[in-house]
């Protein structure tokens, strides 16, 4: 399963996880930070993530508040709070529409997840794999996280419907599966695929939600907002430097290469096959955000060169000559593009 692009996933995937923390008097800022995500993600759930990144901040949240923690926060806030996905759930007649719908639109929400709807005799099965190598312990915590988001699609509006038929997915390296049987309504078994599997009987996909649906504001196609960007390893790192660089600091190369579950030499090749390289994207994400800034607001460029983590006025004048060969006064008043 090796990676051609930097895995990424929106932010909103990890709603409830958050929503849990905060509810319950958690410290979900500086989990966040711990994890090396900012807390005004918060208010932006399409914006994407390494992939690498939400895995370490489910792990340690389940480290902290037990290993079944993917099931809780979902019994708290269920597929509803998801972003998109969760639209397009409260945007349909019955489970087995939701199902297809977010099959459908998936690829707008993880680069490197498939989810699958199969009707059989009788019922059908929902599946989602990983494209990356996982151990079997962050398995385990995404898995049970993703197997009670699915069974929330057909529980959701409180409806006493059929239980589910079956449950698979990657046991605890050591607690094994039955702490999960509690959170579920049927057996759950060990997953043979390295997919998660649930399975419904027709009577419990086809029976009408009892709440009103509401309708979607926007049509989603089949790749609608497609999270890999432009295809390329630099496009989804751009995707995500904005982010990285929001912490503080640079991302080094190790980090990223960890990010794209590459090793930093292999990223460092595949970059520079691609005509470009790690140290000359922040480069280029810094140019253009200290451009932004310079022509969107009226701070002082002393103020300016601040908020870029800059010590002086006159590093910052530097660089931005070096960007456009013209200070930050001129740029001001031209508007000038960078080189």
């Amino acid at each position: 399963m090796a990676t051609t692009t930097l895995p990424l996933v929106r932010v909103a995937a990890a709603f409830p996880f958050m929503i849990w923390l905060r509810d319950n008097g958690r410290p979900l800022d500086l989990l966040l930070r711990e994890a090396g995500l900012p807390p005004a993600l918060v208010a932006d759930p399409d914006q994407p993530i390494p992939l690498q990144v939400g895995i370490e901040f489910l792990r340690s949240v389940a480290h902290a508040e037990g290993p079944d923690i993917g099931c809780r926060v979902v019994e708290h806030a269920g597929v509803d709070q998801i972003g998109l996905i969760g639209e397009l759930v409260r945007a349909s007649r019955t489970p087995r529409e939701a199902f297809h719908l977010v099959a459908r639109a998936f690829f707008h929400h993880g680069s490197h997840e498939v989810f699958t709807f199969t009707p059989h005799a009788g019922g059908a099965t929902v599946r989602h794999v990983f494209r990356v190598p996982l151990d079997d312990e962050a398995l385990f915590i995404t898995q049970q996280f993703v197997a009670s988001l699915i069974a929330s699609v057909v529980t959701r509006d409180g409806k006493d419907r059929p239980a589910l038929e079956r449950v698979e997915l990657t046991p605890h390296p050591v607690l094994g599966l039955s702490l999960l049987e509690p959170h579920f309504s049927c057996a759950v078994s060990p997953t043979l695929t390295g997919a998660v599997a649930v399975t419904f009987s027709d009577q419990a996909l086809d029976e009408p939600y009892a709440q009103s649906r509401i309708p979607l504001a926007q049509q989603v196609t089949e790749g609608c907002g497609v999270i890999r960007g432009d295809g390329t390893l630099a496009g989804s790192i751009r995707a995500v430097l904005p982010l990285l660089l929001a912490r503080g600091g640079e991302p080094t190369l190790a980090e990223v290469a960890r990010f794209a579950f590459m090793s930093p030499r292999t990223l460092q090749r595949r970059l520079t096959a691609e005509g470009t390289s790690l140290s000359r994207l922040i480069e280029q994400e810094r140019a253009a955000r200290a451009i932004a800034l310079l022509t969107a607001s009226t701070n002082r460029v002393q103020e300016v060169a601040m908020e870029m983590g800059y010590g002086s006025g006159a590093s910052f004048t530097r660089a931005v000559r070096r960007w456009t060969s013209a200070p930050p006064t001129r740029l001001r008043k031209g508007r000038i593009g960078t080189r």
